[in-house]
């Protein structure tokens, strides 16, 4: 009976360790996926953007600055300044969670001038000095369809889908001064521009995650493909001393399917009201547009490319209709 007892007590000890080394710890439960309630209201927003634009290819560069031996060369890029610009935006709300945005970014208006000198072009055994302006404009349109999606307590996803127009302006101004012990031998003038419009579907997802009393983090992604029309235009005029003026133009147009890509990364604090919610949006934004600008010859580096890169902060009021 002794040897009994001491068995039992054997094996319930080696069932109970047994039971406490094979335990699972904390069992991870699925959060769950909800749409808000039922809800109407109104949305509209600005934004203070600080964005630098830049090229690709051909567009990167201005010129060319040649050593004085001849065999070698630097290149000057084409370094457009800092820029300030707007994003405006109204939204309808409506449903669980949907909503309709139409929103407008606009940049432009700044010049940019380069001045570099070089061996003369225009005139053998001179300088030239060449001023080169750059004015850069961006307009974009987007009108998106949304869908608030919650994924647990903390984090939530707006996808949307819609359609984007965009419009891209770059005029280009030359000015080139040959001199030659401090006489003026040649003047070039030399104007271009370069153009894309397009039109095409949009999808993006904007993520958030709450931080809490009010304070979220984001970052939104989008992307569209634009069917447009891409175009540029030349024309100069080069008068050396002693020789007729010469003049030169150049122009064409072509279809262009230009991809689009997008990001966001960002701070917002949200304050609720009696009205509605009232927010303050911090972030940076990423946006390039690929081959949308086109080169004035077949013999050029290709077709640029078109970015923007840079901070912004704005507010967005949400108020509800009862």
């Amino acid at each position: 009976m002794l040897n009994l007892k001491k068995t039992a007590v054997a094996v319930l000890a080696f069932g109970s360790s047994a039971v406490f080394a094979g335990t699972m710890g904390p069992v991870c439960t699925p959060g769950n996926v909800t749409v808000p309630c039922e809800n109407t209201g109104w949305a509209v927003g600005i934004q203070a953007l600080y964005l630098k634009p830049s090229y690709s290819n051909d567009l990167a560069w201005l010129g060319d600055v040649t050593s004085a031996t001849g065999t070698t060369a630097t290149l000057v890029e084409n370094d457009p300044d800092w820029s300030w610009g707007f994003k405006l935006e109204a939204a309808y709300l409506f449903g669980t969670g949907n909503d309709l945005n139409l929103n407008w970014y606009h940049l432009g208006g700044k010049s940019t001038t380069t001045t570099f000198t070089t061996d003369s072009a225009l005139v053998f055994g001179s300088v030239d000095t060449n001023s080169v302006t750059i004015k850069p404009r961006w307009d974009a349109v987007n009108l998106e369809f949304g869908q608030h999606v919650d994924f647990g307590e903390f984090k939530n996803i707006r996808f949307h889908g819609g359609v984007q127009y965009a419009r891209i302006n770059t005029p280009v101004t030359s000015v080139t001064t040959s001199t030659a012990g401090g006489v003026v031998t040649a003047v070039g003038n030399e104007g271009y521009t370069a153009r894309y419009t397009g039109f095409g579907p949009r999808v993006g997802a904007d993520m958030s995650y709450d931080l809490g009393n009010g304070l979220a983090m984001y970052g939104n992604a989008a992307t569209a493909v634009l069917a447009g029309t891409s175009k540029f235009s030349s024309a100069s005029a080069s008068t050396v001393v002693g020789l007729p003026t010469t003049t030169f133009s150049a122009s064409g147009s072509r279809t262009a399917i230009v991809p689009e890509v997008e990001a966001k990364l960002g701070l917002m604090y949200t304050y609720a009201m009696a009205q509605g919610d009232l927010s303050l949006d911090v972030g940076y934004m990423w946006v390039n547009y690929f081959n949308a600008l086109q080169a004035d010859s077949v013999f050029e580096a290709g077709d640029s490319d078109f970015g923007v890169q840079g901070p912004y902060i704005g507010l967005k009021w949400v108020g509800t209709v009862v």
